[in-house]
């Protein structure tokens, strides 16, 4: 059964987020982030600090790692460096232990041939997002792409899923947001726009059927 058998509805654009959903990116978030506590000299986060920690932006895994707490009560004075340090080592990683979740490009290519517009919407620094999809073949499916830097708010703020409509002159109503986190789920909520939950990524340790998507998927 496809995506839009499943949904039951034809939409005239689907946004999904990237990492967690798209990609299975965490064990070269894990290693940058590895990289940066030994640089800084602080305990190394554990596997599954990084997995629930992901999600917000670099600039907040890099504060709760500093604060070793998902909830960081002030800005650490270490955190322009530390920020520095995770970005430069997940740059000189490469991706090289990232991979497309399991059906991506069958989907992507299905939305393709059917005419429906496809766009990411993801809270991945710009400067390596589109290099990103490149590097996975992937970036020709879509008509936007929008990172954590692209507007003054990201996700779970409705702004980008906004103008991602507003870009193509669709009706929110008419678009459908693909994610695997609360932040994709609210950010649909907020605005009225239809959304699926994907389990298997990174949702803050929580099922995403605990958001309460309108559809909820095992895996695409």
């Amino acid at each position: 059964m496809s995506l839009i058998d499943t949904v039951g509805f034809r939409p005239k654009l689907v946004l999904f987020d990237l990492d967690g959903t798209l990609l299975d990116s965490l064990s070269d978030l894990y290693a940058a982030s590895l990289s940066m506590a030994k640089n800084l000299d602080i305990a190394a986060p554990t596997h599954t600090q990084v997995e629930q920690w992901v999600g917000n932006g670099a600039a907040m895994l890099v504060q709760r790692i500093l604060a070793d707490n998902f909830t960081p009560e002030a800005v650490d004075p270490r955190f322009d460096a530390a920020l520095n340090l995770y970005m430069e080592a997940y740059h000189q990683l490469g991706n090289q232990q990232s991979r497309l979740y399991d059906g991506v490009v069958p989907l992507l290519t299905l939305l393709q041939s059917q005419g429906i517009k496809q766009g990411v919407i993801t809270n991945k620094p710009s400067r390596f997002t589109q290099p990103l999809l490149q590097q996975f073949g992937i970036l020709e499916y879509f008509e936007l792409v929008y990172c954590g830097d692209t507007f003054d708010e990201k996700k779970p703020h409705p702004m980008p899923l906004i103008n991602a409509a507003k870009s193509l002159e669709l009706e929110i109503k008419d678009c459908l947001m693909v994610g695997d986190s609360s932040n994709d789920i609210i950010a649909a909520k907020t605005c009225g726009m239809p959304s699926v939950g994907v389990r298997g990524g990174y949702n803050h340790g929580r099922d995403v059927s605990e958001c309460e998507p309108d559809w909820v998927l095992d895996c695409l």
